[in-house]
C-alpha cells in the first residue's frame, strides 16, 4: 500500500500519534513456527476471564474472548484443557496448519529477538551496538524476518481516542479476504483459513466491509474488537 506522504511527514504523523497517546504500547509477535512449535485460537463467550500465560488475547464487544497459544501438541492438549474447565466448551477452535517461514535459524535471529523483547520500536543501530555486531548485518537480517513475517511489531491502540473500528476476521478463504481490505493489525494463517484483525475508520464503512467480504464467504465470523494484547 502505497501511503504517498514523504519519510519526513510519516515520521511528524507517528510522533504526534505517540504523543497523543493513540498507541498505547507496542508488542512483539514471533511466529510460533519459527520455534517449531504450533498455534491454537479458541473463542470463549461470557463475562469470565481466563488470566493464565497465553500469547495472545482478543476480547471482542459480543462479550466473546478469544485466546491464542502456543506450543508443542502436548502443551496445547494441556492448556487447552486448562482453559476449557475454567471457562467451559469454546465457540470457536482453529490450529492453522504449521508452515515454516522458510527461514533457517541462526544465532543473531535470536540475538535480535531478544533486544526487540526488551524494547520492541529499538533502533536497528543500537540493535546493532548492544549486539557488537554490524549495523548492515542486522540490518540485512532484520529486514529478511520480517519480509518473511517471523515477527512483526504490532501497535496497541487507543480506541476510545480514535473513531476507528477493529475488526476481528475469521474465516476459511483467508488470501481471498485480505486481498479485501485496506490494512491489517495482523493476519494469522495457513494456506486457506486465518484471523485478521482490520482496521476500518469508522462504524459505517466496517459495515460495507462485512457486507462485501460475506459476498466471499458466506460463513464468515466477524467480531467488534475493543481490546487485544500479544505476548509473543
Amino acid at each position: 500500500m502505497d501511503l504517498n506522504i514523504s519519510a519526513q511527514d510519516l515520521n511528524y504523523r507517528m510522533k504526534k500519534i505517540n504523543e497523543e497517546g493513540i498507541i498505547k504500547k507496542y508488542m512483539l509477535h514471533v511466529n510460533p513456527a519459527f520455534y517449531g512449535k504450533k498455534s491454537l485460537y479458541m473463542a470463549f463467550s461470557g463475562d469470565k476471564i481466563y488470566h493464565g500465560r497465553v500469547s495472545s488475547v482478543i476480547k471482542c464487544l459480543e462479550k466473546t474472548t478469544v485466546y491464542g497459544l502456543s506450543g508443542t501438541d502436548e502443551e496445547l492438549n494441556k492448556k487447552s484443557m486448562e482453559i476449557v474447565d475454567m471457562l467451559g466448551s469454546p465457540e470457536m477452535r482453529y490450529m492453522p496448519a504449521t508452515l515454516e517461514p522458510g527461514v533457517k535459524r541462526i544465532k543473531l535471529d535470536d540475538m535480535i529477538i531478544e533486544q526487540l523483547r526488551m524494547d520492541p520500536l529499538m533502533r536497528t543501530q543500537d540493535i546493532a551496538r548492544a549486539l557488537n555486531k554490524k549495523y548492515s548485518t542486522v540490518k540485512r537480517r532484520l529486514d529478511y524476518l520480517i519480509e518473511k513475517r517471523v515477527i512483526s511489531i504490532i501497535g496497541k491502540l487507543d480506541l476510545s481516542k480514535l473513531n476507528t473500528v477493529i475488526l476481528g476476521i475469521f474465516t476459511d478463504r483467508i488470501k481471498d479476504i485480505i486481498s479485501r481490505l485496506d490494512e491489517s493489525l495482523i493476519i494469522i494463517n495457513d494456506d486457506q483459513s486465518g484471523i485478521s484483525l482490520s482496521i476500518e475508520k469508522d462504524i459505517i464503512t466496517a459495515k460495507s466491509v462485512i457486507e462485501n467480504l460475506r459476498k466471499i464467504d458466506n460463513k464468515i465470523e466477524v467480531m467488534i474488537i475493543y481490546d487485544y494484547e500479544f505476548f509473543e
